[in-house]
């Protein structure tokens, strides 16, 4: 079952949750049981026990609206009319219920290609990338880090915005998994989506310790989406994705690469990434998260020069889930630093 988030304004300021049933979209907010968001169907109506289509099909569909699910998926444009948000979202008095990790290094072409560009920003030898690829593939800890604002990832049709200090972002496709935690205090899969965790790779490759800064940002540093597609719809074991930029209305670059399961570099694949992050972060009862499993294609200099410009778009395929796309916009000015100033 494939399951999403909407806004509407013609409905409210509020989120609305629904499924995909053929060409349309039930929308469970509007039925009997006034179901809200992926977190409200989770902890609120079994999905955690009985799982997310279980407790869909127990709600059934009679008294929700219907939309034609064609005419939301293409609307990126238009935020006057029903739109996609992240499919994955806290509850909006409580953001940090929701808990947002990534994957490093995961794929071959990713560690080859980091430790080339970490080479070339520096001019000396750097081997941490090669390194923990090598680690992972015997075992050993994988690279793991947050993304630690909650708010960060937009969903489809949503923005992206560039740092004013930012010397080359670019996009990281990946596959992402969802979890919940059950009432017997065990871990579950929710289910899988699409994601890219926008990276200024450019401070990253001057120095590795940069990582936290490459990652994160206020405006939107990373995406989800379009839909969550529960376990007993999706095969994780090997997923073609594709990623392009568009500029002016023209493509500028375009990579693609295989994830999944078998591309993993790990022993016992997506679980050693999920037993390294929850041995020592335990999710607890009514928390979400979300684990981007790392990109297999990176975007080199040659790729796209200068990186990602305010005004691009980036458009995302993903096997099996659909498509992502986000605006590149400028990132909102402030001043908080006056009285700081010595």
């Amino acid at each position: 079952m494939r399951f999403l988030q909407f806004m509407d304004p013609k409905e409210g300021p509020e989120a609305r949750f629904g499924w995909i049933d053929e060409d349309t979209i039930v929308d469970l907010t509007s039925g009997p049981a006034g179901v809200r968001s992926l977190y409200d169907m989770a902890y609120g109506h079994g999905g955690v026990e009985e799982g997310l289509k279980a407790a869909a099909e127990a709600l059934g569909a009679e008294g929700c609206r219907r939309l034609d699910a064609a005419v939301l998926l293409a609307n990126t444009e238009d935020r006057s009319s029903a739109h996609l948000v992240s499919p994955v979202s806290a509850p909006v008095d409580a953001p940090h219920l929701l808990r947002v990790w990534l994957a490093g290094v995961t794929h071959e072409d990713s560690a080859r290609l980091r430790e080339m560009e970490a080479k070339q920003a520096t001019g000396g030898s750097v081997n941490v990338y090669d390194q923990k690829y090598r680690e992972c593939q015997k075992g050993g800890i994988p690279e793991l880090f947050a993304k630690t604002d909650p708010e960060g990832p937009t969903g489809h049709g949503g923005d992206v915005s560039v740092p004013p200090n930012t010397i080359r972002m670019v996009p990281e496709i990946e596959l992402v998994t969802v979890y919940a935690v059950d009432g017997d205090d065990q871990v579950v899969l929710l289910g899988y989506t699409g994601g890219n965790d926008y990276t200024d790779n450019g401070i990253e490759a001057q120095n590795p310790l940069n990582l936290p800064q490459a990652k994160n940002w206020s405006a939107g540093c990373a995406s989800l989406g379009p839909v969550l597609v529960t376990p007993d719809a999706f095969d994780a074991e090997d997923i073609e994705v594709r990623c392009d930029v568009f500029r002016s209305g023209e493509r500028v670059a375009s990579k693609s690469g295989r994830t999944g399961e078998a591309n993993l570099n790990m022993p016992e694949k997506a679980f050693h990434m999920e037993r390294a992050l929850f041995s020592r972060l335990p999710l607890n009862r009514g928390e979400l998260q979300v684990l981007y499993w790392g990109t297999p294609a990176v975007f080199g200099e040659s790729d796209l020069e200068g990186g990602l410009q305010v005004g691009d778009a980036v458009r995302m395929d993903f096997e099996g889930i659909g498509r992502l796309e986000n605006r590149i916009s400028a990132f909102p000015p402030r001043e908080q630093l006056t009285r700081l100033r010595r």
